[in-house]
């Protein structure tokens, strides 16, 4: 199944090559978590980053479905 991952601001560092505004899409098995997704990038997984499923704070053990996007970014980013 098709989800998405969207990293923001200095977290977009850690995507592969051919990622597109942020982007990537990735072809994922069923029942995968959010954790399963987000810990194959290299990026804080405490308090100093935020992780999102649908724009929703969720639980890290949320299974993802179809056309889900996992959105990651610093909780310390400036704006």
């Amino acid at each position: 199944m098709m989800i998405r991952v969207k990293m923001i601001a200095n977290y977009r560092d850690v995507l592969p090559p051919g990622s597109v505004n942020g982007v990537v899409e990735l072809d994922v098995l069923e029942g995968v978590t959010v954790y399963d997704v987000i810990s194959r990038f290299d990026i804080p997984l405490n308090d100093e980053s935020v992780i999102v499923l649908n724009g929703l704070t969720v639980e890290m053990d949320t299974p993802l479905k179809e056309g889900d996007t996992v959105t990651a970014f610093s909780a310390i980013a400036g704006g």
